[in-house]
């Protein structure tokens, strides 16, 4: 099972950020970006609370709370992003900062707040990354 949604999120994740760069690409007015987002979000809240309801579940004040600030930045850096690509600012260089930039919070994140530790190939490989998007960046 784990499997199946890994392969789900592999084919999801960068569908928005996609569609971000076709908005750009295709030189639509800024406006386009906020109904295309609100799409989006409202289409990932469908597909969490429709089974939630069918399960019968129940959300208390800490998932709200937790679930607003997730969205909250997501959708900042989803606005973020079409800014940069609306600006002119290549592909190229966006994504892999939105992308290696999401590594690092997360491997940042699992250190401090939850105590893992990162084997050495594992700090390689996010310092590799963190160097990929710094000179992705000054190219």
């Amino acid at each position: 099972m784990w499997f199946l949604l890994m392969l789900v999120i592999l084919l999801t994740n960068g569908m928005s950020a996609f569609g971000l760069k076709m908005i750009a690409g295709w030189g639509l007015p800024e406006t386009v970006k906020y109904p295309y987002l609100t799409a989006w979000y409202a289409g990932g809240l469908a597909a969490i609370a429709l089974p939630m309801l069918l399960k019968g579940m129940r959300v208390g004040k800490t998932e709200i709370f937790w679930g607003a600030v997730t969205g909250a930045l997501s959708i900042g850096g989803q606005i973020a992003m079409a800014v940069a690509l609306g600006s002119g600012v290549p592909g190229h260089v966006v994504f892999p900062i939105a992308i290696g930039g999401s590594i690092f919070v997360v491997a940042l994140a699992g250190r401090l707040v939850f105590g893992e530790r990162m084997n050495p190939p594992t700090v390689v490989g996010v310092a590799l990354g963190f160097i990929a998007v710094v000179l992705l960046g000054v190219s």
